[in-house]
């Protein structure tokens, strides 16, 4: 009785839980999208004041990051920093974007930004999805639920000093 209970809670919780992953994979996305949004404009103010003076972008961060002039160094340095960021979140936008449903654990571990997680789990709320997407992730999570709950409960019986023994065959 209680390990049907068990198996009931455990899948419950697995399927409640990973059945969430659609939700936060958007929401992660769209934070995504806003962040690239403001690296752009930024990207974009750099290329402006690269081109006032005819350079390239690249030569304009290099002539900063060259300069005998500490503060002017730093500049150079925030300025890559700056290019830097806005490639990267492009990358992964494009990335998240394209990934199919099956594709999208694996590629949001590969571009996944901690700072973006935080911020998207800071607002997110837990929905249910209905989509053959939000029921296949209920459906492995159920699965990983009780698979963990069978682990547990192996070690638990490996590490128990007072489990019954077998008794020996009579010989």
């Amino acid at each position: 009785m209680i390990g049907r209970l068990l198996n009931g809670v455990a899948a419950i919780a697995g399927a409640a839980s990973l059945s969430q992953f659609p939700s936060f994979y958007a929401q992660y996305v769209q934070r995504l999208g806003g962040n690239l949004d403001y690296a752009a404009l930024a990207l974009a103010r750099i290329e402006e004041a690269a081109q006032a003076v005819g350079l390239t972008v690249e030569a304009y961060v290099r002539h900063f990051a060259e300069s005998v002039d500490e503060i002017v160094r730093g500049q150079g340095l925030l300025t890559l920093q700056t290019v830097e960021d806005a490639e990267r979140l492009e990358a992964a936008y494009d990335a998240l974007l394209a990934a199919t449903p099956l594709e999208r654990p694996l590629t949001l571990s590969r571009h996944f930004d901690p700072e973006i997680a935080r911020s998207a789990l800071a607002t997110f709320e837990p929905s249910m999805p209905i989509s053959l997407e939000g029921l296949t992730y209920a459906g492995v999570g159920m699965l990983i639920g009780l698979g963990l709950l069978s682990a547990v409960e192996a070690l638990a019986r490996w590490l128990n000093p007072f489990r019954r023994r077998r008794p020996e065959a009579a010989a």
